[in-house]
């Protein structure tokens, strides 16, 4: 709300001030988020509304990849997807073998049972380790599962906050020399250099 109220007060400083009006010769129109009023002065207002992080980041929690649609992140949709689906993947695979797994190590250790899924060729220390290993796996593809969820939401929040960002490539790099005074016993200037980034 108060970036908008910022945007609406500086637009019409520039719509109702008689200064920037005689220096703004033309408007030129980049693109439909950008003005630029041509004269002495170059003067750039964005219009662009800059996306709320808490509605990007409610976005995400119900659907994964609904705040990147809605930062307008169209291509980050499928990576969420991909990941999610690979982290479901793992998780009823292994699920599913550590089940099985479980079964023949029940089955192994019961010595009322004459026939067992698995045969005498593996031990039972193997299937112990099997059983073991699976069970870990399955439960470290719920830890991602639900990290790409949690990034799913950090990333929408991220990208809402910063949609406002200016990236255009108006960007100078200024050198000049520069004398420094020093402190101390000696009380001598040195000279340097002065690297200075303008950021327009």
């Amino acid at each position: 709300m108060k970036s908008l109220i910022s945007i609406v007060f500086f637009l019409c400083s520039i719509f109702f001030s008689e200064t920037i009006l005689s220096q703004a010769d033309t408007v030129v129109q980049n693109n439909p988020d950008t003005l630029i009023y041509k004269g002495e002065k170059d003067v750039t207002v964005s219009l662009s509304k800059k996306k709320s992080p808490k509605q990007a980041a409610l976005f995400s929690a119900v659907l994964p990849g609904a705040g990147q649609v809605y930062n307008g992140k169209y291509w980050k949709v499928p990576i969420v997807y991909s990941a999610l689906g690979t982290a479901a993947f793992l998780f009823q695979f292994n699920n599913k073998q550590y089940h099985k797994f479980l079964t023949g190590y029940q089955q192994r250790i019961d010595t009322t049972l004459e026939e067992t899924i698995f045969g005498e060729d593996v031990s039972t220390d193997r299937l112990l380790k099997y059983k073991n290993d699976t069970r870990r796996n399955r439960d470290l593809s719920v830890v991602i599962f639900l990290a790409v969820y949690g990034l799913n939401i950090i990333d929408a929040t991220v990208d809402a906050e910063l949609s406002d960002f200016d990236v255009s490539d108006n960007l100078s790099l200024n050198i000049s020399p520069e004398i420094i005074p020093l402190f101390g016993k000696s009380r001598k200037n040195t000279v340097g250099l002065t690297l200075c980034f303008n950021f327009k």
